[in-house]
C-alpha cells in the first residue's frame, strides 16, 4: 500500500515556522509573535489521500451501522469520492484556520507519535477541533491519522460529526444526532481500502 508521505517542502515550512525551543531563550522572547502561523495542511493531507485511493484499483468496502443495524459491501470511486468529501469542510482553508484555531503539539514518547490539535474557541456551528497524529521519520514525517469534530445545531436538533481517518487505509464518520425531547440516533459509516495490520 503507498505511504503517503509529507513532501520536503512542507517539512522544510513547518520547521522554519516551529524552530524548537530556542526562541524562549533569545532576546525578547516576550515580545508579542507578529509572523504568520503556518500550520499543518490538513486539507491538503485529506486530498492526497483521496487522490491516491483513486489513483490504484482497490477493493472499496463500505460499512454502514444504523442503530444495531449493519450494512456492508463495495462501492465505486465516486461513491468513495462523494463519501470523503464530507471530511474537507469548508473551516480547513488556510487564511479561516489559521486565523480561528489554536495549535498545540508534543511527542508522544510512548507511541512515538507528533501529536498536533487544532481547537477553537466560537461556540457556534462548525469544526471545533482537528488532531493530527504523524509519525517522524528519516528527513521525512509520515501522516498517521486524522480526527476532526464539528457541530451543526438547528431550531430543535444539534447534530455532532466525529470524523476520523486512518492514513492509507480506511476513514470513519459517526453522525450523533440529538433531538429536543427525543431520544439520541447515531449512524456511522465507514470505509476500508487496506484491512492488513
Amino acid at each position: 500500500m503507498k505511504k503517503l508521505f509529507i513532501p520536503a517542502s512542507l517539512i522544510f515550512l513547518f520547521n522554519a515556522c516551529h524552530p524548537g525551543n530556542s526562541e524562549n531563550t533569545a532576546p525578547g522572547a516576550g515580545r508579542k509573535d507578529t509572523a504568520k502561523k503556518n500550520y499543518l495542511p490538513v486539507a491538503d493531507y485529506i486530498l492526497s489521500e483521496i487522490s491516491a485511493v483513486d489513483s490504484f484499483p482497490l477493493r472499496l468496502m463500505k460499512y454502514h451501522t444504523s442503530g444495531r443495524k449493519t450494512d456492508s459491501g463495495i462501492i465505486t470511486t465516486p461513491v468513495f469520492d462523494q463519501l470523503a468529501r464530507e471530511f474537507l469542510m469548508t473551516e480547513l482553508d488556510s487564511s479561516y484556520f489559521e486565523n480561528n484555531f489554536e495549535e498545540n503539539s508534543f511527542v508522544d514518547r510512548s507511541t512515538n507519535l507528533v501529536s498536533f490539535t487544532y481547537s477553537t474557541k466560537d461556540t457556534g456551528n462548525g469544526l471545533k477541533r482537528v488532531d493530527v497524529l504523524l509519525s517522524p521519520g528519516e528527513g521525512v514525517d509520515r501522516l498517521n491519522s486524522i480526527y476532526m469534530e464539528s457541530i451543526s445545531s438547528g431550531k430543535d436538533s444539534t447534530l455532532i460529526r466525529k470524523l476520523s481517518w486512518k492514513a492509507g487505509k480506511s476513514f470513519r464518520i459517526l453522525h450523533i444526532l440529538k433531538v429536543d425531547g427525543g431520544p439520541e440516533s447515531t449512524n456511522q459509516t465507514m470505509v476500508v481500502w487496506d484491512s492488513r495490520e
